[in-house]
């Protein structure tokens, strides 16, 4: 059993635990004012988080990673990224306006996803360490673009978070 924090890709047994855990943290964060069962009836309705079924095909098959942070030989927080597949938001004529042409094809642009962390471990910066490991993983990869997604509302405290790492807000048609 390890004390200190390991980074490592998944193990595929560990995709329910990490689903889970994904699930519960999105709990407290978007909608704690639902039960943990409803929030995933609900969003299990809608089809969120399909790409945690077959966690090869959708990352490790599709030019990226996912990895686990372990601490006392359980799994703590996640964090991934894929191949941006969706280059219609980057059209000139689509959502995001940005005259960078990478983001507008998509081309070498990969898209960070599912960065979780169990609340008793925050303040550890293991969140910090688990987007460097993605970003150099990604750069060795040879992904020059990193885009994410997030509610600045809901998760202003990720989106500061992701501004101290360099990252910086696009504007996106109809988001003021």
């Amino acid at each position: 059993m390890h004390n200190e924090p390991i980074i490592r890709p998944i193990r595929a047994e560990e995709g329910p635990e990490a689903k889970h855990l994904i699930y519960s943290v999105a709990h407290e964060l978007m909608e704690p004012q639902m039960t943990l069962e409803g929030l995933i009836d609900l969003w299990e309705g809608w089809g969120y988080f399909t790409d945690l079924e077959d966690i090869q095909k959708n990352y490790f098959d599709n030019g990226g990673v996912f990895l686990v942070t372990e601490m006392y030989g359980r799994v703590i927080g996640t964090g991934a990224f894929e191949r941006f597949k969706d280059s219609q938001v980057f059209s000139t004529d689509g959502r995001l306006h940005t005259d960078d042409e990478s983001l507008r094809t998509g081309e070498g642009v990969c898209t960070v996803r599912r960065i979780s962390l169990l609340p008793e471990c925050r303040g550890q910066k293991l969140g910090y360490t688990m987007m460097l490991e993605l970003i150099r993983r990604a750069r060795e990869m040879g992904y020059s673009k990193i885009i994410l997604w997030t509610d600045p509302i809901k998760l202003h405290r990720a989106v500061d978070f992701y501004h101290q790492l360099g990252f910086y807000n696009l504007p996106i048609e109809g988001m003021d």
